[in-house]
């Protein structure tokens, strides 16, 4: 109903405006055969006319846009579950783009209702894919998602294949249950048929097969999913050395802060039994988070598990160690380099978290610590670092889990340590020591390129979460902690400051993780305070 109404009154005015036309050209014809002699006369009477026409054009133009944008707010505030599609189609039709995104905007909230309605298989393919881009979709599990895409694109399945890959790539499909996405993805005919949909499914059992270690932006979780991607900013030191026992839980999207358990052996009564958590090394696996060693901690390895909110002690390390990093590759945990407090260590120990073991791996080409370290594709980077108490190195050292030896890439370009890295949409990128820069490094191309400018964050810890890259704490150069929370957005080149942490903190750890977001508190922004 309210389309026709919008149409008519659309008609409507359109025919004013071509009576007005036919009116002023009717007076002009007669000018023309000598019925007006004003022009002739010279008195101006032909140049009022045309004023006249001209004032009362704009005025029918003014009417007719005032008319559209009345009708425009009428079906606005019309919108509901059987008009929304039609409604939206109308305003695409008649390039009414503040109509279209309230459509559009009213299917994103209403999405689960929405998919049942029978037009909805009438929706442009542009404003589907917009619709699906959506983090606030109205979607409890992405398995609904994947449903209504493969539902819209058999409703014409000759027409609508080739859109196939490009509609599943705004899709979470790394989210789905492992089951359903064997059962019912894979085994899928139209899913199978398509050739352009592979890359998606190889990213899916990637981010099964390694633990979660894929990140993209198909593995953010909705606002309406029951699971938030969190970064936590783990231990570490404070202000006056004081060591920090707590861990920080930011879900960015949210804009909230998670309670979540603090670190182990750090609430005993006897203060001089607790744990004293710096220079350790932590990476997320299988959505557990993995800490081991530390210079108080040498040996100890634990891991958080999300859903229970506590920490489990597992099988110790082999070769006690702090200042040295770990990573996740290909089913295990890896444990690389750092000091003993003698040495520099070219130690590598792998973790079987089905066995419960550490084993030893090929030792690094270069014994350093205090460097930056990620996992990308087939490999594990190490980057940087000290190899003595006193310089730092600008080497990239690169090993293929299996492979005996450890190669050479090109070198970062400044010797530094005290640094992170994560691996973020293909790219490697390091921050920290006294860079006063972010780096990126491109493994495809085995190239470094300037990302942007820094002030001075020694001891800092980078995390890629929702898209974004943050970067927590470290200290100055004056040696003061930082509070600040800097948020890099990859795609827009924009570095903002996010928020302020309770305190400043340097020489701790930031991964990411899936979690319940339940016991939510307000972020403190950096605008608030």
């Amino acid at each position: 109903m309210a389309p026709r109404v919008f149409q008519a009154f659309f008609l409507n005015v359109t025919f004013c405006l071509e009576e007005k036309a036919i009116y002023r050209d009717g007076d002009g014809d007669r000018d023309r055969d000598g019925d007006g002699d004003g022009d002739r006369d010279g008195d101006g009477d032909g140049d009022g006319d045309r004023e006249r026409d001209r004032d009362g054009h704009f005025f029918c133009i003014k009417l007719f846009l005032r008319v559209v944008d009345a009708c425009a707010g009428f079906l606005s505030r019309s919108l509901h579950l059987e008009s929304c599609i039609g409604i939206l189609n109308l305003a695409d039709s008649h390039v009414l783009t503040s109509l279209k995104t309230g459509a559009q905007d009213y299917i994103v909230s209403k999405f689960s209702q929405v998919v049942q309605q029978r037009d909805f298989l009438e929706l442009p393919a542009d404003s589907l894919e917009s619709v699906l881009q959506r983090d606030d979709l109205d979607a409890n599990c992405e398995e609904c998602v994947f449903e209504a895409v493969t539902r819209w694109v058999r409703a014409r399945q000759d027409e609508r294949c080739p859109l196939l890959a490009r509609l599943l790539s705004h899709v979470r499909l790394p989210l789905l249950e492992p089951a359903y996405f064997v059962e019912k993805v894979e085994a899928d005919e139209l899913i199978r048929s398509c050739t352009e949909v592979f890359p998606l499914m190889q990213e899916v059992r990637r981010y099964h097969l390694t633990g979660r270690g894929v990140v993209s932006e198909r593995t953010k979780p909705r606002v309406q999913h029951f699971m938030s991607e969190v970064f936590l900013i783990i231990g570490g030191c404070a202000k006056d050395e004081h060591f920090v026992s707590t861990v920080t839980c930011l879900d960015p999207l949210r804009r909230s802060r998670l309670d979540v358990a603090r670190l182990p052996i750090t609430e005993m009564e006897d203060q001089s039994q607790n744990r004293k958590w710096v220079e350790f090394a932590c990476v997320t696996f299988c959505n557990e988070v993995y800490i081991s060693g530390g210079k108080d901690t040498q040996h100890e390895v634990w891991k958080y598990n999300g859903a229970l909110d506590k920490w489990i002690q597992v099988e110790a390390l082999k070769t006690g160690r702090w200042r040295h990093k770990m990573a996740a590759h290909d089913g295990k945990v890896y444990a690389l380099g750092g000091f003993d407090g003698v040495q520099r260590l070219a130690s590598v120990e792998a973790y079987d978290p089905f066995h419960n073991c550490w084993t030893q791996a090929t030792p690094l080409a270069v014994g350093v610590s205090s460097f930056a370290a990620a996992s990308f594709d087939r490999w594990i980077y190490v980057i940087g670092g000290g190899p003595n108490g006193k310089l730092a190195t600008d080497q990239v050292q690169r090993w293929e889990p299996g492979r005996d030896f450890w190669e050479m890439r090109a070198p970062i370009p400044v010797e530094t340590k005290c640094t992170n890295a994560v691996a973020f949409n293909g790219c490697i990128y390091v921050v920290g020591g006294a860079m006063h820069a972010m780096y990126c490094y491109s493994p495809l191309s085995d190239s470094w390129s300037l990302i942007t400018r820094l002030g001075e964050r020694a001891s800092c810890a980078i995390a890629a979460c929702n898209n974004k890259l943050f970067i927590t704490g470290g200290r100055d150069n004056k040696n003061q902690v930082i509070s600040t929370v800097m948020c890099w957005d990859v795609d827009q080149a924009v570095l903002t400051e996010e928020c302020i942490l309770p305190m400043g903190v340097s020489h701790h750890g930031s991964v990411t993780l899936m979690k319940s977001y339940t016991h939510i508190h307000k972020i403190t922004a950096a605008s608030e305070t």
